[in-house]
């Protein structure tokens, strides 16, 4: 393997590991607070059981990710140095700002975790919501930093491109390059969705395959489930927004890489949106203007020089057809099970067991596949983003060409940032063994933290913490779950 292709396989799985917790980091707080409100707005221990337990595996992957975040930074400045240079010359600011941020995250953190039972509720829900706004703002000023890679300001690119010198410096216009209007709002809609997502296939997964579930299980799970699918479908109507305001900014601002996500061969007026063997006529060209024009003229590869073509297009065009089509049906599944859930019996629908989504197999199963199918859906976006970008590290205006043709003039080519010392070997593959080993080491240590805790004592520790809970109709008393559950073991 040459040192080119290592690099770029480098790269790739390092930040796909990274992304394996970003999004943990963007939601969970929100999740979390979500649940610590709900246990004491309507006096039920489940939800705070719900908001203590998770805010332990918040703990645990904000501190791997941070790790594999080092890890990242590492590779920067030994592998893609040539990169960081540039980086470091003009859009370094929001790097600097983001340390700002996710100190703020850590700080917040070890307060929220360490202010249980001696904050008022007020506050200690205040500091939860100031954690995920951290994690949400590093996470918004790291996504800038890419946009910049698209879509470069802040100096003169052209100069660049022809003499290699960096000038017109302005590390202001770098806090919003032109793409971050589609990019920002795509990143934290996705990030969230995933990781409602993922926590609906996580109680899904414990309802259907746990055996002998007692009633304080049952209720803890019930409460995690409805709570992620509200919030999975709520987020669905940001995402749906953000999916559609991404294509029209990528029209404007990139119609290069539109044409390579989309599949676009040739230049045409009414081009149709094709996804897998589905076709619909003037779909892209309704989609991506505004107003919505479905004769719009939408440039393909022909209208490009050949050199500026992305030689991979087809990784990048099939990810992004898997990450759409995951994302659309993600939508489709929590918006219809949560109008289940929230309407119930008024609905007098029976149908694939819609009378009690979370009861019934079918439904389970439902948001338990398309919940944790969404974890390929935020890989594959990623994919198709990155490799959507190639042949370039950092983008570059859009010029006509003599020919008539356009053409990219590039800020750097990934063929002239890539690290060509031998040295970086053993780097790279020393990083590509700590992510494996803190990836492991993440399932285990979660798995170990609640080994032999069950959630009835959970329920029981908040009960003596915060004291009685009123009973209601839908919440059995926790006294009455655990004689039963005592009952149960007696009968086994």
């Amino acid at each position: 393997m040459s040192l080119f292709v290592f690099d770029r396989v480098l790269a790739a799985y390092t930040m796909g590991v990274h992304m394996l917790f970003t999004f943990w980091a963007i939601s969970l707080p929100f999740f979390i607070v979500a649940a610590e409100y709900l246990g004491y707005r309507k006096n039920d221990p489940y939800y705070l059981a719900l908001a203590k337990r998770f805010s332990v595996v918040m703990a645990v992957l904000f501190a791997v990710g941070s790790a594999a975040g080092a890890a990242i930074a590492v590779e920067f400045i030994t592998v893609w140095y040539k990169w960081m240079y540039m980086v470091n010359e003009v859009d370094i600011l929001p790097f600097e700002i983001e340390v700002l941020a996710f100190f703020s995250e850590v700080i917040f953190l070890a307060l929220y975790l360490y202010g249980w039972n001696k904050l008022s509720k007020t506050a200690h829900m205040v500091l939860g919501l100031l954690v995920g706004m951290g994690s949400t703002a590093s996470a918004v000023l790291i996504i800038i930093v890419n946009s910049w890679m698209n879509t470069p300001v802040g100096f003169n690119v052209a100069q660049f491109a022809q003499t290699g010198a960096l000038t017109d410096i302005n590390p202001l216009a770098t806090l919003w390059p032109p793409i971050a209007t589609a990019e920002v709002p795509m990143g934290v809609a996705g990030a969230w969705f995933v990781g409602f997502g993922s926590l609906a296939g996580y109680f899904s997964f414990r309802k259907l395959f746990k055996k002998n579930l007692t009633r304080d299980e049952k209720e803890y799970y019930n409460r995690g489930l409805k709570l992620s699918i509200f919030l999975a479908a709520i987020d669905a109507i940001f995402l749906a927004w953000a999916g559609d305001n991404a294509g029209k900014v990528l029209y404007e601002v990139q119609p290069l890489k539109l044409a390579t996500l989309e599949g676009v061969m040739q230049t045409a007026k009414g081009v149709p949106l094709s996804v897998g063997p589905i076709s619909i006529p003037g779909g892209l060209s309704l989609l991506v203007t505004w107003p919505p024009n479905p004769n719009a003229l939408v440039l393909g590869y022909s209208s490009f020089v050949q050199s500026v073509q992305n030689p991979i297009w087809w990784l990048a065009h099939s990810a992004y057809d898997l990450h759409a089509t995951l994302g659309i049906l993600g939508a489709i599944v929590f918006w219809i099970l949560a109008l289940f859930t929230y309407y119930g019996d008024k609905l007098h629908v029976k149908f694939l067991g819609l009378d009690a989504p979370l009861d019934k197999k079918v439904p389970l199963y439902a948001a338990f596949l398309i919940g944790w199918l969404q974890l390929i859906a935020w890989e594959s976006g990623w994919v198709a983003a990155e490799v959507g970008r190639q042949p370039f590290v950092i983008w570059g205006p859009m010029v006509t060409t003599s020919s008539g043709l356009y053409t990219i003039e590039a800020g750097m080519l990934t063929s002239q940032g890539f690290n060509n010392n031998p040295d970086v070997l053993p780097i790279g593959i020393a990083i590509m063994t700590v992510l494996a080993i803190a990836v492991a080491g993440t399932l285990y240590m979660l798995k170990r933290l609640f080994s032999g805790k069950e959630v009835s004592q959970d329920v029981a520790s908040i009960t003596t913490t915060f004291g009685s809970f009123a009973q209601s109709p839908s919440t059995p008393s926790i006294t009455h779950a655990n004689a039963e559950t005592k009952i149960e073991e007696r009968k086994g």
